[in-house]
């Protein structure tokens, strides 16, 4: 069967359960406890599935994973608010990849294993032109669905839905700014090649981003029963042998994160003793332990990461200067002079004329009480293009004078537009006061 009419018969059932009248049940494999695997059958290995079945035909068991999960569709609608049990461990692990990849937007986004398609939602709403990419075409049209009945807010770029084939990623080399696969890869049966497509779709100074379980991870009792019931592949994360396949596919650096999405709870007397070095912090060290012993959470960097622009708030900070011609102004008239502006942050200011994360001169007008009369009274483009960090831009300023005759505070600052006033980061704004006679 073709890839084509796989995804027109997944539509088709699809249509089947938009109008169901009752609430569908949860897929088999969402409640498990994590204990040693039910039934008196041997625990199944998963390098004897490995050795069994072929990619490709694991690649359609994933399929068919999801195909005998329809009934239960609306949990994967709803996603990641499944259940009080599962939401915080979804959204903070997912936090976690966020901030240690920090796609900006714009950026091309590889969502690897993307599944029915929840990150891929949170990726596009960001602002990145996200692509869905996963073996199951079952999923990706549950995806395509979701996107229907969810709908980002704004104007963002539309997402794009890749099918895998297990061995090729159907784009072209170092074409990715970013790569995000969430709890999908130890489920990848050639781990060493997918890394190797990922090495080689990403762009120099591209990262990698993934969320996964521990090294013991077969043996759970969720694994042992999706093996068993599904020819599921869920592999042991074993991070040296990880790291081994990821330098032969071109990346250089792995970074780990260390954190817990179980919170830890103290007393008052507790929390103090903890902020004060006490034996409260070997007890949170030991919650931390425990919760990190199971999980891997990891970044590979393929070279030196790229500089960040001002599409990125964290860094944008400058240093400002401000010559009036004249501090007194007809009312209705115009307020001129120069201003300088040295890039003393770590991104590349974009030009002002940037589609994305543009930086202008803003102005703000007060009142002598220094309350606000107009937040955004006027923009100055800065000439010249991109500004790189430790570089000096000048240029004249015209900005209309207010109608009414009185003293004022012109507040001048720099905005990356859509992602923040400078001020936010505690670069220091410049002010004059003006006259405006009658």
């Amino acid at each position: 069967m073709t890839v084509r009419s796989k995804a027109a018969r997944v539509r088709n059932a699809l249509r089947g359960h938009r109008a169901s009248p009752t609430p569908a049940p949860r897929p088999e494999h969402v409640s498990i406890d994590d204990q040693i695997a039910p039934g008196g059958d041997a625990p199944v290995d998963v390098r004897e599935l490995l050795q069994t079945y072929t990619v490709e035909q694991l690649a359609e068991t994933a399929d068919e994973y999801y195909r005998k999960n329809l009934e239960g569709i609306d949990y994967y609608y709803a996603k990641p608010l499944t259940s009080v049990d599962e939401t915080p461990d979804f959204l903070i692990c997912f936090s976690q990849v966020l901030a240690g990849v920090r796609p900006v937007p714009g950026m091309r986004v590889l969502d690897f294993g993307a599944g029915t398609g929840w990150t891929t939602r949170f990726l596009t709403q960001l602002g990145c032109e996200t692509i869905a990419c996963d073996v199951s075409v079952t999923a990706l049209e549950i995806a395509k669905e979701l996107f229907k009945r969810q709908p980002v807010a704004g104007p963002q770029p539309e997402p794009s839905f890749l099918a895998f084939d297990g061995q090729h990623i159907d784009l072209p080399d170092e074409s990715i700014d970013r790569i995000i696969c969430i709890d999908a890869f130890h489920h990848v049966p050639n781990p060493d090649a997918v890394l190797r497509e990922f090495g080689r779709v990403l762009k120099p100074g591209g990262i990698a981003g993934f969320q996964e379980p521990g090294p013991n991870h077969s043996k759970k009792a969720q694994s042992q029963l999706e093996m068993k019931q599904f020819t599921v592949i869920e592999n042991d994360i074993v991070m040296r042998e990880i790291w081994g396949w990821a330098q032969d596919a071109g990346f250089t650096s792995l970074k780990l994160a260390v954190f817990t999405a179980e919170h830890f709870q103290t007393s008052v007397e507790g929390y103090e003793d903890f902020l004060n070095g006490g034996i409260t912090t070997h007890h949170y060290y030991e919650h931390l332990r425990r919760f990190v012993d199971d999980r891997r959470i990891f970044f590979l960097g393929k070279g030196d990461v790229a500089v960040a622009d001002s599409r990125e708030r964290r860094g944008l900070v400058a240093e400002l200067a401000v010559t009036p011609d004249s501090t007194t102004v007809p009312a209705g008239g115009s307020v001129t002079g120069a201003m300088r502006a040295k890039n003393t942050g770590t991104n590349v200011w974009l030009s002002s004329d940037a589609p994305l994360g543009p930086v202008l001169f803003g102005v703000h007008l007060f009142d002598t009480d220094h309350l606000p009369i107009e937040r955004d009274h006027a923009r100055i483009p800065l000439p010249n293009g991109d500004v790189a960090p430790g570089s000096t831009v000048e240029t004249r300023f015209k900005i209309p004078a207010p109608a009414t005759p009185g003293t004022y505070s012109l507040e001048f600052d720099l905005v990356a537009e859509h992602v923040c006033w400078f001020e936010i980061n505690e670069s220091r704004t410049v002010s004059i006061e003006i006259t405006v006679t009658g």
